[in-house]
């Protein structure tokens, strides 16, 4: 007893020592149970910042937002937010961010969810989302790279604990042009090549959106992205806008800035900067705080 009790300790010391440095993910599964959500994927995570909604609506929302990878619409995702969610509420506000990436299958079959991309990652696996520290998390999905508990590295991401993933990188011109050129390359001859439209994945944004409504008001948002990235969305997806008409009219309401693309700064054509994911947040705020406000007289 003595030793097991020793060992028991010993652990949760080891996993005590997690901050917003461990990884991009961990901290949003330590939080407690939310009662309103940012949802979406990196675009959402990076450039959605919940401390701007919080100075503008006077409430918190939130991030829960992952990676196209992790995080497109499907079960997996929409169960993960069932367990994040506070489900004895009825005036949340939930901020569901779109892109043609988040309704799309990277196989030959883009409805065979036995191939969904997410289904062996972290997101399926973590059925706990809401203990600190998380046990479950770290020992199954930190990638075994505990050593970043003891040794911090310096990292350009913070996660805080509201959810928001800071990136803090070099903004040089010839910095972000090498990145822009870098992303740009691998969509082209990666992501836009895979990419198959999924009616299943339609159908789970619909799925999500629908079971969000019981719990409050459901804003749909698509982000600005660098026209270049611009480009190769509007050649992948050129008609998107009807392809989600009838997400768009479930929702309490759908705003569009991807007609503000050129005014905003990107890490990389795919990401807000941190300042410029600042001006989207409260754009956003702003906008949902009007619509509430018109609802109400």
């Amino acid at each position: 007893m003595f030793f097991s009790t020793l060992t028991a300790l010993s652990l949760a010391m080891v996993l005590s020592l997690e901050d917003g440095h461990t990884d991009p993910f961990y901290i949003r599964f330590t939080t407690p149970r939310q009662n309103n959500l940012i949802i979406g994927t990196s675009r959402a995570a990076q450039g959605l910042q919940p401390s701007v909604f919080q100075e503008v609506l006077n409430m918190n929302i939130h991030n829960y937002s992952f990676t196209k990878l992790n995080s497109p619409f499907g079960r997996v995702y929409l169960e993960s937010i069932k367990r994040k969610l506070v489900t004895n509420t009825s005036n949340g506000i939930f901020i569901v961010t779109v892109g043609p990436w988040s309704i799309s299958s990277f196989s030959d079959n883009p409805n065979d969810s036995t191939m969904f991309r997410e289904n062996n990652l972290f997101l399926a696996k973590t059925k706990v989302v809401n203990i600190n520290p998380n046990p479950f998390y770290l020992l199954n999905d930190l990638d075994h790279k505990y050593k970043t508990l003891f040794f911090k590295r310096r990292s350009p991401m913070y996660l805080h604990d509201d959810g928001w993933l800071e990136v803090t990188i070099n903004m040089d011109s010839l910095a972000v042009e090498e990145r822009l050129e870098k992303k740009i390359l691998f969509y082209k001859t990666n992501t836009l090549t895979l990419s198959k439209l999924s009616s299943l994945r339609l159908h789970y944004l619909i799925k999500t959106i629908n079971y969000l409504n019981h719990y409050g008001e459901v804003y749909l948002v698509r982000l600005p992205l660098h026209p270049k990235m611009m480009e190769i969305e509007t050649l992948y997806m050129p008609k998107f806008d009807s392809i989600i008409q009838e997400a768009k009219d479930i929702s309490t309401g759908y705003l569009d800035l991807t007609e503000y693309n050129s005014e905003f700064i990107y890490t990389d054509g795919n990401h807000l900067y941190k300042e410029s994911g600042k001006k989207v947040s409260k754009m956003i705020a702003e906008w949902i705080y009007d619509r509430r406000q018109n609802n109400n007289e």
